[in-house]
């Protein structure tokens, strides 16, 4: 109790100081001067409130969801948070590695059983579902749809967790969460990261995209027939592929070559690529930091790149392309990175990228034990179920795209800093601008460097909302236009807009602001 009375005296401290930030700051490093065009381009994607979307490792369902007796009220708050900000519910694609180690036994009690080798294990070696695991499903707001990830052994003699006939059990399972999800299914997805299969223990090391892609559309036919008794429903999300580093060849493994050998859309509504700043799984010397990993924009710019390459390689198939699965840094995030309000700031900047692209929708990955997790869902290693900073950057994201039609054009793209017009039905409505520059907490905040925006005539009464904490390394003390997250998820506190002075406004280094014009 005392240190929660100690955090809301600290934010409302930290409150009244962005309150008065803009007629107070003093430290102005340099001008910029936003011209954006009345319209965007007309190619531009459109995108809705739902384009910011989610994904939950497959065997942490039950912790996000809870179950009919016992509704995991938190995580339900937090995502009607998201809608009553955008209009929209984010769609849940519920998968990950462990979708691929998961067997369906009708006549479990259990809703999941799921031995973890170690305490300090990420994810289980195997999950055991039973019928019961369907309840999560059905306790995040109505209206929120979801993927469903699902696995895919070998179709016959697989051995592993002794399953026997592979398309058998994904039929099993396909028809379950079917018969349970109804309406909220969006799609199946059949797999995850098969790419990286070939040669390993699930399958041989000539089996090629190509085979990939047959076996896909054996076990997408399969469940169709079995759910609709016609062979093709457009009700897959394809590939589900890692990071995509290679184009040209027409045997490598990427969305394009999948279309081209075979995956249609009279089964795949999407396919779906993945992607991380930088990695945490056994490297040796120096491993990410914030600087090097997620606040240079060149890092991210470089891997962004492929995503637009395949979006607009595939945007006439009638299928749209997705990123299913995103964060920060891979295996599971990186303490001191992927845990502090740096990640908050990065989401903002990447998503709006990404929107201006070819990428229909992103979907941030998390997991109960995951230090990139935008939130907790369960008491664990000694927190109660809690937001972390990468929610921050979700709420600021949700406030973008609220009301949904809108277009990003890129308005500066630099190694640290970045601004992006936001076209609403193809009117200008507002402006975003991230500092992706260095700020510690333990620095003297009077030497804050500022960034002035020169904004266009007009904008002089806009209202800004910003995105803002001590610093880029710690995990508290974070708002978004003056507001933060208590402990039970709500969103409290009054919204505190800045002003537009001099036909300016000011970010500082790790902060992100949202310019938008009353209409």
């Amino acid at each position: 109790m005392m240190a929660s009375i100690a955090r809301i005296a600290s934010l409302a401290l930290l409150i009244s100081f962005v309150s008065s930030q803009e007629s107070s700051v003093s430290n102005v490093t340099r001008e910029l001067r936003l011209s954006p065009a009345s319209a965007p381009w007309p190619e531009r994607q459109v995108v809705d409130g739902a384009y910011q979307s989610f994904s939950i490792e497959f065997s942490y369902m039950v912790d996000y969801g809870g179950n009919n007796t016992n509704p995991n009220l938190f995580s339900k708050q937090v995502i009607q948070n998201l809608y009553d900000i955008s209009g929209a519910y984010p769609i849940f694609r519920i998968g990950g590695s462990t979708q691929s180690s998961a067997v369906y036994y009708p006549d479990q009690k259990e809703a999941i059983i799921d031995p973890f080798e170690s305490v300090a294990s990420d994810q289980p070696s195997k999950s055991m579902l039973g019928p019961a695991f369907m309840q999560s499903f059905h306790q995040f707001p109505s209206g929120t749809r979801y993927i469903y990830g699902l696995n895919f052994f070998n179709p016959v003699n697989e051995t592993l967790f002794n399953v026997g006939d592979g398309i058998s059990q994904c039929v099993l399972e396909a028809h379950a969460a079917y018969d349970s999800l109804g309406d909220s299914l969006y799609a199946f997805e059949i797999g995850n990261e098969v790419d990286s299969w070939p040669g390993g223990h699930r399958r041989p090391e000539n089996w090629t995209i190509q085979s990939y892609v047959s076996q896909w559309n054996q076990y997408a036919s399969a469940i169709s027939q079995n759910l609709t008794g016609t062979n093709s429903t457009r009700l897959f999300q394809g590939c589900a592929f890692q990071a995509p580093r290679s184009f040209g060849d027409r045997s490598a493994w990427n969305v394009q070559n999948a279309e081209l050998d075979g995956m249609r859309s009279d089964k795949a509504i999407t396919v779906s690529d993945h992607e991380y700043m930088g990695a945490n799984c056994h490297y040796t010397g120096v491993g990410p930091t914030i600087e090097t990993t997620i606040f240079d924009r060149k890092n991210m710019l470089s891997r962004v790149w492929y995503h637009d390459y395949l979006g607009n390689a595939t945007k006439d198939s009638g299928i749209e392309y997705v990123l299913g699965e995103t964060n920060s840094i891979s295996c599971q995030g990186a303490f001191n990175i992927s845990d502090v309000m740096a990640s908050a700031v990065w989401a903002v900047d990447y998503v709006l990228y990404l929107s201006s692209l070819r990428v229909s929708r992103v979907h941030f990955h998390m997991g109960t034990r995951y230090r990139y997790s935008p939130w907790q869902p369960i008491f664990y290693n000694d927190t109660e179920a809690h937001v972390n900073p990468l929610y921050y950057g979700n709420l600021f994201n949700a406030a973008v795209f609220a009301g949904g039609h809108k277009q990003t054009e890129v308005l500066v793209n630099e190694t640290n800093f970045s601004a992006y017009a936001v076209y609403n039905k193809g009117d200008l409505q507002s402006i975003v601008a991230v500092n992706l520059n260095m700020w510690n907490s333990t620095s003297d905040p009077v030497k804050r460097p500022y960034t002035a925006l020169e904004l266009p005539h007009g904008w002089e009464d806009a209202k800004v909302s910003r995105l803002t904490s001590p610093g880029v390394d710690i995990a508290h003390n974070i708002t978004f236009s003056g507001q933060y997250v208590d402990a039970d998820g709500h969103i409290v506190g009054k919204k505190k807009y800045g002003k537009v002075e001099g036909g300016k406004v000011l970010v500082g280094a790790g902060e992100a602001v949202l310019v938008k014009l009353r209409k």
